[in-house]
Order: structure tokens, then sequence, then C-alpha cells
């Protein structure tokens, strides 16, 4: 896999995916996600889409899914994340929390690469919860 970025002047870097999408990263995080967002936008996506994945498998699909992941960051640079915080919120469909917790679980543990990615020695946390109706 090859990344393409181009500094567009200021704070801003244009990013180009071998699939043609376009990102736009900003230091500042003003016209764009800062990198540092950007992580956790990917993380929080990549264990969304396992789970949604999985539960398709278990034949429990929702009717949608929320992510919300926060960071926390270490005060001297590199201003590394130090901890990171994932919750997952079923929506409809016919998901038993359990079946939730497993897709979750199964994604935390074994699936998700960008998780895997990171450094070993993140402090995790995660919850999965079953929302009655689509809001």
């Amino acid at each position: 896999m090859q990344i393409r970025l181009e500094w567009t002047g200021g704070s801003t870097f244009s990013v180009r995916t071998p699939s043609g999408a376009s990102v736009l990263l900003d230091r500042e995080a003003e016209a764009g996600a800062s990198p540092m967002e950007a992580l956790l936008a990917s993380l929080a996506g990549c264990m969304a889409i396992d789970v949604v994945l999985i539960l398709e498998r278990m034949r429990m699909p929702p009717a949608r899914l929320e992510a919300t992941v926060s960071g926390d960051r270490a005060e001297a640079h590199p201003r590394r994340f130090t901890r990171i915080r994932l919750e997952f919120t079923a929506f409809g469909g016919a998901v038993a929390p359990e079946r939730l917790d497993r897709a979750v679980r199964l994604s935390f543990e074994k699936y998700c690469s960008v998780l895997h990615s990171l450094g070993k020695d993140l402090d995790y946390d995660w919850s999965a919860t079953v929302a009655g109706e689509t809001p």
C-alpha cells in the first residue's frame, strides 16, 4: 500500500489513497482532521467495520452502529496517545448484547489491523451497548 501526501500550504496536506479517495490533514485541525484525529478515526473505523461484518456473519446485523473514540495524550513530546477509550452502540436489528460484546472483543483481540499496528503499551478500554430504536 502506498499513500501520496502533498503539502498544500500553511498547515494543510492533501492525501491521496490507492483507491483514489482524498483526505485533507491539517496540523491545526481547522481545514481538515489533524493526524492524531485521523488516527483515532481510523481506529474507530477499523473496529466498526469488523464489528458490522462479524454481526452480519452471526446473522444479527444492526440497523445502525455508532462508535465514539477518545484518547488521552502524553504531555511531553512526542505527545503520543497513552490511553484510548472506544464505545460502540448498536441500534435496531436483532443484536443480542452478548453478540455485540463478542464482536467488539474479536475485533479488539484479533482482527483490527489499525489497533494492532499501534504500540503495545497503550492502555485501552472499550464498551458495547445495544440500544432499542434507531434515533
